[in-house]
C-alpha cells in the first residue's frame, strides 16, 4: 500500500468494511474527512459499511447518521425485516435517488462469488449485503440468492479502484484484521497470509491508506454510550491514518 506522491486531481472514493456493529466507528472516519473537506465522490460498502454508506451517499452529514445511529437497536438490523423497516424510514427508496454514486458487494449463491449493486431498490441491495449467517441464510433479489458480501469481498475498495478513484481510503473494521494488527502483524509483512485472508490482503493494497479504528471490547455492548465510543475511535484512527498519507495533505 502507497500514498500517491501527487496532489488530488480528480475521484476520492471511500470503501467502507463489513465487521457488524463495529461499523458503526465509519461515522468516526466520515465526520474526521468532513473537517478535513475531503468529501467523497464515491462510496462502496460491505454489510455494515454498506447502511452506513447509504446513509452517507443519501446526503446525510456524519452528525446526523450518529444521531440516528443512536435511535436505532443495531442488532436488530441483522433481521431482514429490520433492514427493510430502516430504509423506509432513513433511505431513499431507490440507487437513483441517492446524492452520491454507492456500490454495494454481496456474495451470490451457490457460486460464492462477489457482485455488485449499484441500481434499482436499495433495502434489498442492503439486505443482502447484511446477510450474515447463521441469523439469515440469504436474500432473493429477482431469481437470485445473495448473502453477507463480506465472505467475498471485506473491504470493497476494488470496487473504487473500478471505477477510476485517483485516490481510495478503506474504514476498515472487520475483527479478524483489527486482532491481527493487534498482535502485532501487519498485512504488509511477508507473513501475513494465515493471519488475514487473500481478499482482504488484495483489497488492502488497492488502498491508498487504511483507517483501521482500535474498537474495545467495552465499545461491543449494544447502547448509546457504546455508539458514541465506536465513533469516537474512527475519529482517532482516522485523524492519524489520513496525517501519514502525503496525497491527502492533512
Amino acid at each position: 500500500m502507497n500514498c500517491l506522491e501527487d496532489t488530488y486531481a480528480h475521484s476520492l472514493g471511500l470503501a467502507l468494511s463489513g465487521g457488524g456493529f463495529r461499523g458503526l466507528a465509519h461515522i468516526g472516519v466520515l465526520r474526521v474527512l468532513e473537517r478535513y473537506g475531503l468529501l467523497p465522490d464515491f462510496l462502496a460498502g460491505t454489510s455494515a459499511g454498506s447502511l452506513i454508506g447509504a446513509l452517507y451517499a443519501s446526503g446525510k452529514t456524519s452528525d446526523e447518521i450518529e444521531t440516528i445511529a443512536c435511535k436505532v437497536f443495531w442488532p436488530g438490523l441483522l433481521r431482514s425485516q429490520g433492514i427493510h423497516g430502516f430504509c423506509r424510514k432513513y433511505l431513499p427508496s431507490t440507487f437513483k435517488e441517492l446524492s452520491l454514486p454507492l456500490r454495494v458487494a454481496v456474495t451470490e449463491l451457490p457460486s460464492w462469488k462477489t457482485r455488485v449493486l449499484d441500481s434499482g431498490d436499495l433495502a434489498p441491495a442492503l439486505a443482502a449485503s447484511c446477510a450474515t449467517p447463521p441469523l439469515f441464510h440469504h436474500v432473493t433479489i429477482g431469481n437470485t440468492a445473495y448473502t453477507d458480501g463480506g465472505w467475498a469481498c471485506v473491504l470493497p475498495s476494488a470496487l473504487c479502484r473500478r471505477e477510476s478513484c485517483r485516490i481510495v481510503i478503506g474504514s476498515d473494521v472487520w475483527f479478524r484484521s483489527s486482532f491481527a494488527k493487534s498482535s502485532g502483524m501487519s498485512p504488509n509483512s511477508k507473513l501475513a497470509r494465515p493471519f488475514y485472508s487473500r481478499q482482504y490482503l488484495q483489497a488492502y493494497r488497492q488502498c491508498d491508506v487504511v483507517v483501521q479504528p482500535h474498537i474495545s471490547l467495552m465499545s461491543l455492548i449494544p447502547n448509546r454510550a457504546s455508539i458514541h465510543r465506536m465513533v469516537r475511535s474512527g475519529e482517532r484512527a482516522a485523524r492519524a491514518s489520513l496525517a501519514k498519507c502525503g496525497a491527502l495533505a492533512v
